[in-house]
Parts: C-alpha cells; sequence; structure tokens
C-alpha cells in the first residue's frame, strides 16, 4: 500500500497552527497538573522502546479503558505495547491501568518533524488505532515506515460526513493509510465509505466499548441512596438542579472535568443548595442535597451503586457520552435529546435504556422510576444482559489483529 501524503496544503496550514497548538498543549498540561504534558507532545517518551512493539492510541479516558482488556491480552501474548493518549487524564488512566507494563506518552503533535521523529525512533510492527483519531501526518509517517495501521472499533459521526469539503479531503487521505477498519456497525461502516475508505479494508466486529470489566466488585463510596449525575459539561449542572422536583434522594453530581469544580461549587452556593465536596474530604450529612464527586478513576464505582445513572453530554451539544459502561454494570439510565455520539449505543440497548426529550421529562422520568423501584430494577437487569450477550465481542478483534502481530 502506497502512502498518501497529507498534501502541501495540510503541512503549511500545521505550520501556521504549531503555536496555537502549543499554546493547547500547555494550559492542558498545566490544567491537569502534568508539568511534562508540553515536552511529549513535541519529543515524546524518554524511554522508547528498542524492541519491536504494538503502538495503541486512544484518544481519552473512556476509549483508554475500553481498549485497556485487549491490550491485556497482547501483553498475555508476549507483545511490547507502547501506549499513548491525547489527552492528560488519558494517560493518568493508561498509567493507573497498566502501571508499569508498558511505556507511555502522548501523541506528537500532527507536525512533520515531530511525526516523524516519533515513528522513526521507535520499532513499531503495528498501530492500533482507537475509534476516530485521523491525524494526517502521524499517519502517512507511520505508513511511509512501512508501519501497518488498524484502526480498531471504527466509528465516524454523522458530524463528520458533513465537514467543510477541505476536512473531509485531509480524511479521506488519513484513511488511505489505514490497512484494515474493524468497524463498530454496519452504520460506522457506511459511514467510513462514504468518506472514502475502500469496502473490502473493512469488517464489522462490533462495540469494544460492550466488552468491559462488568463483574468487577466496586466499593460503595456513598452508602446513601443516590441519582448519580455522571459526565456532565458545564451548564448541565444548572439546568439539571434548576429544575428539579421536591425530591429527598441525594444528587450526586460527576462532572467530565473535575477541574470544573470550583464553577459547579459557586453556582451550588449561590442556588442555595447543601452540599459536599469529595475532593475536599467532606462527609454527606443528612442535610446535604448534593454531593459533588469531582475526582478521577471513581465513576464506574459511582455508578455502579446509584438508583438511577443519568447522563450528561445529552443536555447540551456535546452528542451524549458512552452508555455502554453503565449498561454494563446494570444501571437504569437516562440519556438526554443529544445524541449525535451514542447512536449505536441506543440502538443495542434500545428499550433498556430511557431517552428523554428534555429535562422536564428527564425528571418527570425520574420521579415515575423512584415510585416504581421493580421496574427500575428491570431496567438494569435488561441493560446487563444485552452487553453480557456482546463478550464475545474482545475474541473476535483479537482474532483480526493477531495475523498483524
Amino acid at each position: 500500500m502506497n502512502a498518501e501524503s497529507p498534501g502541501i496544503a495540510y503541512r503549511i496550514l500545521s505550520l501556521l497552527l504549531f503555536p496555537l497548538w502549543l499554546i493547547h498543549a500547555f494550559i492542558h498540561g498545566r490544567n491537569q497538573d502534568q508539568a511534562d504534558y508540553l515536552r511529549q507532545r513535541l519529543l515524546g517518551s524518554d524511554k522508547p522502546i528498542q524492541t519491536s512493539s504494538i503502538w495503541v492510541h486512544a484518544s481519552s479516558v473512556g476509549e483508554v479503558n475500553a481498549v485497556t482488556p485487549l491490550v491485556r491480552e497482547l501483553l498475555e501474548d508476549g507483545e511490547y505495547i507502547f501506549f499513548t493518549s491525547f489527552t492528560a487524564t488519558g494517560l493518568q488512566t493508561i498509567q493507573q491501568n497498566l502501571n508499569t507494563r508498558i511505556v507511555t506518552t502522548v501523541i506528537p503533535v500532527d507536525i512533520l518533524p515531530c511525526c516523524r521523529r516519533f515513528i522513526r525512533r521507535h520499532q513499531f510492527k503495528l498501530c492500533l488505532l482507537m475509534e476516530t483519531e485521523l491525524w494526517p501526518e502521524l499517519l502517512y509517517q507511520a505508513a511511509n515506515n512501512k508501519v501497518p495501521v488498524v484502526q480498531i472499533n471504527a466509528r465516524l459521526s454523522q458530524k463528520t460526513t458533513e465537514a467543510p469539503m477541505f476536512i473531509r479531503y485531509l480524511l479521506r487521505r488519513a484513511l488511505a493509510n489505514i490497512q484494515c477498519h474493524l468497524a463498530r456497525s454496519e452504520l460506522d461502516k457506511q459511514l467510513l465509505i462514504g468518506l472514502g475508505a475502500q469496502n473490502n479494508h473493512i469488517k464489522v466486529i462490533g462495540n469494544l466499548k460492550s466488552r468491559t470489566d462488568s463483574e468487577q466488585p466496586y466499593t460503595n463510596l456513598i452508602n446513601h441512596d443516590y441519582l448519580l449525575l455522571a459526565s456532565t459539561h458545564d451548564g448541565e449542572e444548572a439546568l439539571f438542579l434548576d429544575h428539579r422536583k421536591s425530591i429527598e434522594t441525594l444528587i450526586v453530581i460527576a462532572p467530565r472535568h473535575p477541574k470544573r469544580s470550583e464553577t459547579i461549587q459557586k453556582y451550588l452556593s449561590a442556588a442555595g443548595i447543601r452540599f459536599s465536596v469529595r475532593s475536599k474530604g467532606e462527609s454527606i450529612s443528612a442535610d446535604t442535597q448534593v454531593y459533588l464527586a469531582d475526582t478521577l478513576g471513581e465513576l464506574k464505582g459511582l455508578m455502579a451503586h446509584a438508583t438511577l445513572v443519568i447522563m450528561g453530554g445529552s443536555f447540551d451539544q456535546t452528542g451524549g457520552h458512552n452508555l455502554i459502561e453503565p449498561a454494563s454494570l446494570g444501571c437504569t439510565i437516562i440519556t438526554g435529546p443529544s445524541d449525535s455520539n451514542i447512536v449505536n449505543d441506543i440502538q443495542l440497548l434500545r428499550d433498556a435504556v430511557t431517552q428523554v426529550g428534555d429535562i422536564e421529562e428527564c425528571w418527570n422520568k425520574i420521579e415515575y422510576l423512584i415510585d416504581n423501584p421493580k421496574e427500575t430494577l428491570k431496567l438494569g437487569i435488561r441493560a446487563r444482559r444485552i452487553i453480557q450477550d456482546q463478550d464475545d465481542v474482545l475474541d473476535a478483534y483479537l482474532e483480526e489483529i493477531r495475523p498483524f502481530c
């Protein structure tokens, strides 16, 4: 397969964007207490693997968690793994999940010198690219150096296929450097073909996120009955709480970005809501109305013991967040009208997940489910059974990947 260059126009654009990428890396690293983030985006890991390895890339926390079981299986096969992420929190999650068993860093800035140095410095025999991380220069450098690229859990959003022509042109050239697309669904396959991927390079395997550590016991961090508002974005907490009904059940908020904690606390104080903050070690008292779980790495535990899980990112323009994870834990799930990222999840779970049209309908459904605990339990059990039926997905991915190794 001949490598497809991103083209001179993109390389000029990347030079123009380079200062902005540096500023973003500096601010992102500082906000996430990762002082080394900027250096890693420019220079990569200071511990390159000296032997032939598999390079795994996942953008952020959700993708890292989804691909980790597959990485563990490859490690059991005796493979050496070089694992990258785009976000600082994704990198932290890799390190928490796999400790010292692998080499980790963040993905380089998508500019010719950084990408060429990254690929040439390491002895990659295969790249496993999780979902939609289509960086034109990086994929070109991989293909140009004879590193086969396999896109796993391959997906595209409808928004991507409707992007401006120049963006679609770049993505089409990036896709040309991928040897194999292992797609989540037939819909994703058709979207990939529409953007230029070759039909005979695509196989529909299933959603890797449907295979989670559902049997792992999680400690109850709250020890109260509670509703969990999970992975919220700016404005969703206020929208949710401003419309709340007169229920006595504790509300736990787990923001998508814990660094927003101070902003959320200011809102809660101004609204006269009695709250406690987990990062401050504050306890839940009899009159606590909201518990702010502003920590990393505890979301699954919070989901596992919640009466209901209301998924954030679905009441703004985000497009929703992963429903497979709470479903695998037997959660009763409510999600909002914004669903561009989770169409496949909703199709898989069908009537085991409740999708509402607005925040008023959400609160009406919450009241109904609290008043009907048997129905709430049935929904959670149904969701978990659907996910358990997907347990062969990991083996199917491994069967496709191992010949490349």
